[in-house]
């Protein structure tokens, strides 16, 4: 037997071969899920570091974070300092911080991570904190997966997709702002779960900028940086980024452990008159052409309906000029005499209010004679702002406790005065604010001028706590209604119908209970036109009023009596049926205030890892056992019901069907609303197949 012996060729191929193979074993050992394709880690030493068995961390020529679940799967990878600066190997901190993980790119920055104490809680949570220490002007960022669950929470948006994964929102200030003009929405906050059990807070203090699905990358970033406006660095102070991320067993345990922690509770609840009333808005009938004789006319309108009423709110322009808080005598001669009349026939009486003063109005001038708006950077004098009813207007100063006196002085005028019950607060969000400016207060924060505003709106009906804002920040606790944004008269999306069920929702996940939805039928703009009307078709209207008649409150402005007696009659129907859950929802808001649960909830609420329930936009729970699912599409008179596990008592049609299930092209004629209610006996399906039927015409 010949032995052959290799020769130089063979040789060199061999360990050719096996360093290729080398080469590739270790990218492919280094590459994390989470990092593109193109992306080649070179051979270095690799760092791993874990906190238990649920989190780990690697760092290479990049800095991952690994999330698992109790049973071992991956819910998030994160990249972690997407624009590390490598100014040598990352080395351990020696300084005993006593962080869990602490690792240091000396003069770059400074990573720490440390488990929270997780004995009470099968949920576990980690803080991250990254710290800046090259410069003031440093950007710490970290981005995470959102492709491995469905996601909840953050922020009132234009569009308001549930889940929340079709959203995309471009890197900005995460403040609240104008969702028309495509911002960050008027309520927000910083919390975001996924179905994974995974979820993320950021603190309030971080100088927050986010991107959401950016361009459909799929991630989440958070980025801590200084910048000019709207987070103003006058201490000259080093960027920190720190966050909380949890991990729980489902999107229910995450959420609860999270928002107990993080979340403030309200203190009480609003006026209980009104989760049973209505309240009617002269906005979308009128715009600003309102009037004293219309109004009085429209009261009556309300009252021949015979459709119920809590609140009748004067809306936009019943003030000679904006800052002047006082009635327009050409408009309303006799508001004193108004106001009495609606009193005697059961109306409270609110009013339009906002925090702006145009230059030409009186109260304006004095104000800023006496420092009472928000000033110019370094400045003695007010900071002109521009909004859509002034190109130039000062704004109140609501840090400066003598303006907010001189202001809620203003609205106990009204009170006394003319009996002017409470108050409808529009604006309060940054975005109004001048990019750069001072303020009485310390405003470390952007939003806190919300939150400012929004305190004062308390203060203004402190005992029956019947008004309204529509901005939102950390003012979780305040006992009043927080509105939705305008929505436009339409059945789709981007502001309109379909974002009424999803953005109803995501205030109660982020811990705003008492959701007001914007007005039945949207607000009829007229393209172009703000003071123009264009009422909902009738079919619009009342499959708008079948979405919010389960909701905490109901709000009407376009009257039924412009279309027919067969629209006012199902109104009528509608709003009887809501009598009948009246007590319900109040209890729920009482709820609320102990446990921080929202009144609607969503389907996963009861169902956490049921793909259906995770997914369904277009149904809600009042409470855990009452499921809503109103007719959304033009023309339909029928629609596919999805069911969680339990068994579930038809209301509309009888029966009872034993869930999870779908109830495929379940009928429900224009004056129908489909809804269930759980029942706790083991029944299967006795329910018949439902059956459709012609409805009364809408246009005769």
């Amino acid at each position: 037997m010949t032995r052959h012996h290799a020769g130089p060729l063979s040789i060199f191929l061999v360990v050719s071969t096996a360093a290729v193979i080398i080469s590739l074993v270790g990218v492919f050992i280094l590459k994390s899920p989470f990092q593109p394709d193109h992306v080649i880690v070179s051979r270095r030493e690799v760092i791993s570091q874990a906190i238990g068995s649920l989190l780990s961390l690697e760092i290479s020529d990049r800095v991952y974070l690994t999330l698992r679940s109790a049973a071992g799967d991956v819910t998030n990878v994160g990249s972690l300092a997407n624009n590390l600066t490598l100014l040598g190997q990352a080395r351990a901190c020696e300084d005993g911080s006593g962080s869990d993980i602490c690792y240091e790119w000396p003069e770059d920055k400074e990573l720490r991570i440390r488990s929270q104490d997780n004995s009470s809680s099968d949920v576990h949570c980690y803080d991250v904190t990254w710290t800046a220490q090259r410069c003031a002007t440093q950007e710490l960022l970290d981005c995470y997966d959102l492709s491995r669950g469905y996601w909840f929470g953050g922020f009132q948006d234009v569009n308001q997709f549930w889940p929340m994964n079709r959203i995309q929102q471009k890197m900005a200030p995460y403040v609240t702002g104008d969702t028309w003009a495509g911002q960050y929405g008027d309520v927000i906050e910083r919390l975001f779960v996924s179905s994974t059990g995974f979820g993320i807070f950021i603190y309030p203090d971080v100088p927050l900028f986010l991107s959401f699905n950016e361009n459909g990358d799929k991630r989440i970033c958070l980025a801590a940086k200084y910048t000019q406006y709207p987070y103003s660095n006058k201490k000259n102070s080093l960027p920190v980024l720190r966050y909380e991320i949890c991990q729980g067993s489902d999107v229910k345990a995450a959420h609860g452990h999270m928002t107990s922690r993080h979340v403030p509770k309200p203190r009480d609840i609003p006026s209980e008159d009104l989760f049973g009333g209505a309240i009617w808005s002269t906005w979308a009938m009128y715009k600003g052409d309102v009037t004293q004789a219309k109004v009085l006319e429209y009261a009556r309108a309300i009252q021949n309906a015979g459709l119920p009423y809590t609140q009748l709110e004067i809306d936009d322009r019943w003030t000679p000029t904006y800052g002047d808080l006082d009635f327009d005598r050409t408009k309303f001669p006799d508001p004193k005499g108004m106001i009495s009349t609606l009193t005697q026939q059961g109306f409270r009486v609110s009013v339009w209010m906002h925090p702006f003063f145009n230059i030409d109005s009186s109260a304006g001038q004095y104000g800023a004679r006496q420092g009472y708006f928000i000033r110019g950077l370094d400045s003695r004098l007010p900071a002109l702002v521009s909004w859509w009813r002034g190109d130039a207007s000062f704004l109140l100063d609501a840090t400066n406790p003598e303006a907010v006196e001189w202001y809620l002085n203003k609205t106990r005028f009204l009170h006394d005065a003319y009996n002017v019950t409470s108050f409808k607060y529009d604006a309060g969000e940054t975005n109004w604010l001048p990019n750069v400016h001072s303020s009485a207060g310390d405003l470390s924060h952007p939003d806190d001028y919300g939150r400012h505003y929004a305190l004062m709106a308390v203060r203004s009906d402190p005992d029956l706590r019947s008004q309204e804002v529509r901005v939102g920040f950390r003012s979780q606790d305040l006992p009043i209604m927080f509105r939705m944004l305008d929505r436009q008269t339409n059945w789709g999306y981007n502001r309109a119908l379909k974002t009424v069920i999803p953005c109803a929702l995501t205030f109660g996940i982020i811990g705003y209970p008492f959701v007001l939805p914007d007005m039945i039928g949207g607000n009829g703009y007229n393209e172009g036109c703000i003071d123009c009307t264009e009422y909902a078709e009738p079919e619009l209207f009342i499959r708008w009023l079948q979405v919010n008649t389960f909701l905490p409150f109901i709000q009407f402005s376009t009257g039924p009596w412009v279309y027919n007696d067969t629209v006012i009659g199902i109104c009528r129907k509608l709003m009887n049926l809501r009598s009948k859950y009246t007590d319900v929802i109040k209890a729920l808001a009482r709820e609320s205030t102990r446990t921080g649960a929202p009144i609607v909830r969503p389907l996963w609420w009861i169902a956490p890892e049921d793909e259906a329930a995770l997914t369904t936009d277009s149904q809600f729970l009042l409470g855990d056992d009452l499921l809503v699912a109103p007719v959304l599409e033009k023309g339909a008179r029928s629609r596919d019901i999805y069911l969680p596990t339990g068994s579930w008592k038809d209301e509309l049609r009888g029966g009872i069907h034993q869930g999870p299930t779908w109830l495929r092209d379940y009928s429900a004629d224009i004056d129908e609303l489909p809804y269930f209610q759980r029942t706790f006996e083991n029944q299967l399906s006795t329910s018949s197949a439902p059956q459709n039927r012609t409805g009364d015409s809408l246009v005769g």
